[in-house]
């Protein structure tokens, strides 16, 4: 029997010689092994290279991935393997909460105590300043999302401790994802990004309210937030900017705004029922803009899709187009991707301000697409 808050595990770069019995033993050091399979080829039945792997005990597929993931290379192999959770585990299972306004006179045990109830904690920290002294907020960590999101919905707003200026917050802890996105954010509204050079005004005023309008639309269908912070401060930017210049957008038609929906296949996926225009250009290929305009981004993140690379680069011009790149056979992303500007001036802005950038243990590396590179896939 497995528990319930096992894990499901993604092994990747295994020698194709290698089946579940000759697996078994590298895993089964950490613990009993509930399920271990290798992926083949539907048609073909030809190895893959990875496999799923589940432990009985969560415990057990936390010391395998500690000890494993990119620690070691199996022979024959030129990487070292991969030891992380699937992809099906990692959505939407967040376990860690931010917990705010507490009263700074609490300690561990207390908050541990008031959020026991709902669940097994596996951490809790309070947050303090260089003086030791409680900030008012700590992460708590639960075995399951499950136990997490039952601690939100019964706590959130539901009381005010001693000494707090508002209500108690409970809410999921910002990811890597989120918080790279926001840096950026915060990035180019110091840079001034948005000058008069880069920009054609009314041209990003009707952006900046098809922008605007389709998150009004994607909340009424129960979308709410998905363009997320770095797509409403880019409308809110180049709106103010067109209005200073005397360059209001033209008025919004059913039809406005087609050629930026292009530009989001992930993010407008989701509401093409409730948009009438939007699946014929839901279904365009990705678009290479003018020469000088397009960007190489390696060493992504491993979670970013197209939105996240779309929001992250927003600030800085118009987003024609871009990609990150996923291994078929895997649905993994290979963590680099293409943007493409419809102006040399934003791609520009956006190698300044992003190469070099750290973001967990790597450094993205942004560089303009050369023309010796115009074969490669985009």
């Amino acid at each position: 029997m497995k528990d319930h808050d096992a894990v499901k595990l993604f092994v990747g770069q295994i020698p194709r010689n290698l089946d579940e019995r000759d697996l078994r033993p590298l895993f089964e050091e950490f613990g009993k092994i509930y399920e271990l399979t290798v992926l083949k080829d539907r048609f073909t039945g030809m190895h893959k290279g990875c496999a799923f792997l589940t432990y009985c005990a969560r415990e057990s597929a936390l010391k395998a991935q500690t000890a494993l993931h990119e620690q070691k290379t199996l022979p024959g192999m030129n990487r070292p393997i991969q030891v992380k959770p699937a992809d099906s585990e990692t959505r939407g299972e967040d376990r860690k909460l931010f917990v705010g306004m507490l009263n700074k006179q609490q300690s561990e045990a207390d908050v541990r105590r008031l959020f026991e109830l709902f669940g097994n904690i596996e951490e809790c920290t309070i947050l303090r300043g260089p003086d030791g002294n409680s900030k008012g907020c700590a992460f708590v960590k639960y075995s399951s999302h499950a136990e997490a999101q039952a601690a939100i919905n019964a706590l959130h707003g539901s009381q005010t401790m001693p000494g707090a200026s508002s209500s108690l917050v409970v809410k999921f802890a910002d990811t890597d994802k989120e918080r790279t996105i926001r840096r950026m954010q915060q990035m180019a509204g110091q840079m001034g990004i948005f000058s008069p050079m880069a920009l054609q005004f009314g041209a990003y005023g009707a952006y900046a309210q098809a922008v605007q309008q389709q998150a009004a639309l994607m909340a009424s269908v129960g979308q709410g937030g998905y363009l997320g912070p770095m797509a409403s401060f880019a409308a809110t930017q180049m709106q103010h900017m067109g209005t200073v210049n005397g360059l209001p957008g033209p008025p919004m038609t059913p039809t406005s705004g087609k050629e930026q929906l292009s530009a989001y296949p992930a993010a407008y996926g989701q509401i093409s029922q409730a948009f009438p225009q939007a699946p014929l250009l839901l279904t365009q290929q990705q678009r290479e803009g003018p020469e000088g305009c397009n960007l190489f981004i390696y060493h992504l993140p491993q979670e970013f899709g197209d939105g996240e690379l779309t929001q992250m680069f927003l600030p800085f011009g118009n987003v024609i187009s871009a990609k990150v790149f996923v291994d078929r056979a895997t649905n993994q992303s290979k963590c680099f991707g293409f943007v493409s500007f419809d102006n040399p001036a934003s791609a520009q802005a956006a190698i300044q301000s992003t190469n070099g950038l750290q973001i967990g243990i790597k450094r993205l590396k942004v560089q303009l697409k050369r023309p010796k590179d115009a074969n490669r896939p985009y």
